[in-house]
């Protein structure tokens, strides 16, 4: 009877460790919808966005009981941004949805209709203008005389010489030269709409609309921006730890929870990009809570990365702790798929460490492929590695691929693979 009552005792503590150690997916949906509902505005800079997103992971690290460098979490920066507060246009008598069939340059200014003539580019002068330094610098004449105080219309552009097609999307700012106050740049594109933000304000309005929209007839009907630039706008990262076994050692883990935001009544819920990252390390976070890390174990949650990784770059600067005392950072970018696997940025740079993530993968049967690359400034990582932090910047492979559109929303990610990809973590930062 004792050995069975032993057995049983036995196998009870082996469930309830399973248990503890198991991915939270209850709590990792919930901070996902909670970051990507119409109360936090896309995390941006309309209706406090970004700040009540904010508040909201300051009042989940302070319920999971972690430590703050500070009276409430928050290391506050300013820098200035252009804020695409609304904006319309519409084309043959149809209204055009903001972010699925228009967007706007980010840097634009403030413009409302005024009837003025409208210039349509000659794109096919334009290619042909390639052919030599004369034909280049004609058409760049002809082109300067004929678009003064017009609206300006550029057709799509059709041409496989990339090289040209690249150039041909910055055109518009050869007028930023010239007096733009009452016209704006309609520019028709075949590329995907893809939102982004400015820091600068600039003397062009530009309209850029798919070209599903361009046809012969074209008639612009009517289109507006109202834009706004803040040169202090006010952000916070969102900083806690937890004590660890060995605290003269820090872990960071960290992810961006700030996106576009909103223009007019469009919502950028950015789901994957990074509400999901951020998820992944809240989910992390409250399993640390329970477990005491090996290591002193820092969450940071960055604002302003889509602004030009300007959180991460504001720490490394002001730094609460000693850079040389990190052991390792990992930082949480797209977290919303995983069927293909995971990239990791830097895996190429650190080999211990990505090798180490490999065999694990290995072991276990986590994920289809860990892939590797070298160094790229293209997240929250940079900032640390060129600072001389060991760093990985990991980031999950496949899904649907919508990235700074209306469509990144919870309902649009495969979260299957959500579990895998924590449980790799995990064990990863379990061997660090």
């Amino acid at each position: 009877m004792k050995k069975i009552i032993l057995f049983g005792l036995i196998s009870c503590f082996t469930v309830a460790i399973a248990k503890a150690q198991s991915f939270d997916q209850n709590y990792f949906k919930t901070v996902l919808d909670s970051l990507t509902s119409k109360s936090f505005a896309g995390r941006g800079y309309v209706e406090d966005g970004m700040r009540n997103a904010g508040i909201y992971i300051q009042n989940e690290f302070q319920k999971n009981g972690l430590k703050s460098f500070s009276s409430d979490y928050h290391q506050t920066f300013t820098f200035p941004i252009n804020v695409i507060k609304d904006a319309k246009l519409k084309i043959n008598g149809k209204e055009l949805k903001y972010g699925i069939d228009f967007i706007v340059k980010p840097s634009s200014k403030s413009i409302s209709k005024v009837d003025l003539p409208f210039y349509i580019f000659d794109t096919v002068a334009y290619i042909a203008s390639f052919q030599s330094k004369e034909k280049t610098r004609s058409f760049i004449i002809k082109d300067n005389q004929n678009q003064k105080e017009k609206h300006i219309i550029l057709p799509p552009l059709q041409t496989k010489v990339d090289s040209i097609q690249q150039y041909y999307k910055q055109w518009a700012n050869i007028y930023e030269k010239d007096n733009n106050q009452h016209r704006a740049i309609f520019r028709f594109t075949s590329d995907k709409l893809t939102a982004s933000l400015s820091q600068r304000r600039s003397s062009v309005s530009e309209f850029i609309i798919s070209d599903n929209y361009f046809t012969k007839n074209l008639k612009i009907n009517d289109f507006f921006i109202e834009s706004e630039l803040n040169n202090f706008f006010e952000a916070n990262n969102i900083i806690g730890y937890i004590e660890g076994k060995n605290n003269d050692s820090v872990v960071i883990i960290a992810a961006h929870y700030d996106h576009l935001g909103k223009v007019g009544s469009t919502i950028f819920p950015g789901a994957s990009d990074n509400a999901s990252g951020t998820a992944m390390m809240m989910t992390l976070m409250k399993y640390y809570s329970q477990h005491q890390p090996k290591y002193k174990t820092v969450f940071m949650a960055f604002a302003g990365e889509e602004a030009g990784i300007l959180g991460a770059d504001y720490y490394v600067n002001h730094p609460l702790f000693s850079l040389n005392r990190i052991k390792f950072l990992i930082n949480l970018d797209i977290m919303g798929a995983g069927e293909q696997g995971v990239q990791v940025v830097n895996g190429k740079i650190f080999l211990k460490e990505f090798q180490q993530l490999v065999k694990i993968n290995s072991k276990n049967n986590y994920l289809r492929e860990i892939k590797t690359r070298g160094e790229a400034c293209n997240s929250d990582h940079c900032p640390f590695y060129m600072k001389g932090v060991p760093s990985f910047f990991i980031y999950t492979l496949g899904g649907k691929g919508f990235y700074h559109d209306p469509y990144d929303t919870p309902e649009n990610l495969d979260l299957s693979y959500s579990e895998k990809v924590y449980n790799l973590l995990r064990d990863f930062i379990k061997q660090l």
